[in-house]
């Protein structure tokens, strides 16, 4: 019987798809874990605050992940790109240099960007925020989150380094951590927005040094023989690594524009009760992607070794097996979601949130080909394909949003559901598409110089 599972897994799953469920399985377990905590902080924070209060919160938080992604250049990505490559040729001098170089302009972007959001804060808060003496909570808030710019760099090393063990203890104890902070805080001062956001800022803080101490001494041996290594020795790669991070941090920029602009949207012209509500409801349905956050995590550097490696073939097999093997759970979930929607709203979060359950089903949509589909970005960034990523998600950007502008007034926040899932099916169709034709190219290259 045991032999006879054993030959079922092995046909199931081919070596590289047995590799990523492998680095994936600590991602899953950390990744587990924190969306447990997550729902329940959730329905804390939804019936401490109320619609109201958990609505200008959402706007608040919108606008600075919003301003801060506009400076944020996504050094983690080019990090894992090309990092990939010098772990490979053994070069761990040149490694180091590139993680320097990240650590720099993080630390740049961030204190660019916190300038930025002081000054806005300072001459134009009426303008975005209804509730007044939020402006320093806004600020610190700011910087908390501009230093943890350097989380994304440490974690993506420890990524390069196939250490998810660690990563995943690091997310453990951090989620942990926020989740007591903010449970306490709401249960003593339920409705209090200031309390709520000093919660915030201070757990925020903490994660951001317990991550980068702790990959600092996981890493440490790896490498300290190159420690002293130069930037200057990236000199020849440093155009190509340039054009990669700018296109890449464009497109990030974009992404998040899509995914905090819905709030924006709703707020200037739902009010903040809407944007409570949609946040309910996001939060829910989002928390599907807990399933394949560890396989995103995951698949990046193994895809980025693989092209590296010219292995199209095994890349493409893996894609394949992966995806059909999520499609029918999948969509029975779906169908589930569908008439159990108002019962979950209530029975989770209470009444006053039961308009939640007609977005949740459409965010719900867009979770689960997410899910689906969990690929097809990290595949599209390991092909380096920075520009046309860009393109796609403008183009999205203004489908998402026209369509949510339009659906508004009568729907309301089922209407911005609606335009945030139209925005994500065209990228994931689009992306399949151009993903699928660079591939054929490279093959067909690859063949002839051989």
């Amino acid at each position: 019987m045991i032999e006879k599972a054993r030959n079922v897994f092995k046909n199931k799953f081919d070596h590289e798809s047995k590799t990523l469920i492998k680095n994936s399985s600590w991602v899953f377990i950390s990744n587990s874990y924190g969306a447990l905590l997550a729902f329940f902080r959730s329905v804390i924070i939804a019936r401490g605050l109320g619609a109201e209060t958990l609505g200008t919160f959402t706007i608040a938080i919108a606008f600075i992940l919003t301003t801060q992604e506009l400076l944020r250049l996504n050094f983690a990505m080019g990090l894992i790109k090309f990092g990939a490559s010098y772990k490979t040729e053994n070069r761990t001098d040149k490694l180091v240099a590139l993680i320097k170089a990240c650590i720099y302009g993080s630390l740049a972007s961030a204190l660019l960007s916190i300038v930025i959001i002081t000054f806005i804060v300072f001459f134009f808060y009426d303008s975005f925020i209804e509730q007044p003496g939020l402006n320093y909570f806004i600020i610190f808030y700011a910087i908390a989150n501009g230093f943890s710019f350097l989380d994304a760099i440490s974690k993506s090393t420890l990524k390069l380094y196939f250490k998810f063990k660690i990563n995943s203890i690091i997310n453990i104890l951090m989620d942990t951590i926020e989740f007591i902070i903010v449970a306490i805080t709401i249960l003593i001062f339920p409705k209090n927005l200031n309390y709520f956001f000093t919660a915030i800022i201070a757990s925020k803080v903490i994660k951001t040094f317990i991550c980068n101490i702790a990959a600092f001494y996981e890493l440490k041996s790896e490498l300290s023989a190159d420690l002293k290594s130069k930037m200057n020795i990236l000199k020849d790669h440093f155009k190509e690594i340039r054009h990669f991070i700018l296109g890449n941090s464009l497109s990030s920029t974009l992404k998040v524009f899509m995914n905090q602009g819905d709030v924006l949207i709703l707020g200037a012209f739902g009010g903040a009760s809407q944007v409570g509500i949609y946040s309910v409801a996001k939060k829910l349905a989002y928390s599907l992607l807990t399933i394949t956050d560890p396989l995103v995590t995951s698949i990046f550097p193994q895809l980025s070794v693989l092209i590296a490696k010219k292995q199209y073939a095994e890349t493409k097999k893996m894609l394949y097996k992966i995806t059909r093997i999520t499609i029918v759970p999948s969509v029975i979930f779906l169908v589930l979601s569908f008439f159990l929607k108002d019962w979950m709203i209530i029975k989770i979060y209470g009444k006053e949130f039961i308009a939640a359950a007609q977005p949740f089903i459409f965010l719900l949509m867009g979770a689960i080909q997410g899910s689906i589909f969990f690929w097809v970005l990290p595949l599209i960034q390991s092909l380096g394909l920075t520009t046309m990523r860009f393109r796609v998600y403008l183009i999205a950007i203004i489908l998402g949003a026209t369509l949510s502008y339009l659906l508004l007034p009568i729907y309301q926040a089922t209407g911005v559901a609606i335009g945030l899932l139209a925005a994500n099916l065209y990228i994931t169709i689009r992306f399949i598409y151009v993903a699928n034709k660079k591939i054929i190219e490279n093959e067909q290259s690859f063949a002839q110089a051989n």
